[in-house]
């Protein structure tokens, strides 16, 4: 039941319209996130939202997003459905929060806090789904040139078994 209503939240949370400013025409081509082969991953910029983690009443985690003052980026990978399976949907959600206008920053395991991170495991997983602080890993923010930036942050969550550990993407904040 618990999975569920978790399912359902974050359904209608991917179906909102949401405003996406991401350009990867004038980014540099050489880097790309690596997605398992058996998925698709997307990469969103998210301007003027707030990324924040919820409780609900059984204390699992759950994440909401909401209009703000902040950008935030989501990668997602999406596991390919296995036909006629029930129950064999498996995604994985990476949120950072940033500053609208940032600087390059470099933060290392407890510091990532400092962006508000966190990683999102929706499955039929019995236990073992929800939203979670990321608290281990590094996460290395580079301005390039302009407005264009590159994100490489290698992370852990102990919480949950993970697939993405790795995110490597460039992107534009307008």
């Amino acid at each position: 039941m618990k999975a569920l209503v978790l399912y359902i939240m974050m359904s209608l949370l991917l179906a909102c319209n949401v405003n996406k400013n991401i350009s990867k025409d004038s980014v540099p081509s050489d880097v790309v996130s690596l997605c398992p082969d058996d998925g698709i991953c997307k990469f969103e910029v998210l301007e003027n939202k707030k990324f924040s983690l919820k409780t609900d009443e059984f204390g699992n985690g759950y994440s909401e997003l909401v209009s703000g003052d902040k950008t935030v980026l989501k990668f997602t990978y999406d596991r390919t459905t296995i036909p006629h399976v029930k129950d064999g949907n498996y995604s994985e959600i990476i949120y950072i929060e940033i500053e609208n206008k940032i600087s390059s920053i470099k933060l290392q395991d407890k510091a990532i806090g400092a962006v508000k991170a966190g990683f999102s495991r929706i499955c039929y997983c019995k236990g073992q789904t929800g939203t979670f602080p990321i608290k281990v890993g590094s996460l290395n923010l580079t301005k390039l040139e302009d407005d264009s930036y590159q994100l490489i942050f290698d992370f852990t969550v102990t919480e949950v078994p993970q697939i993405i550990k790795s995110i490597n993407e460039a992107f534009i904040l307008k």
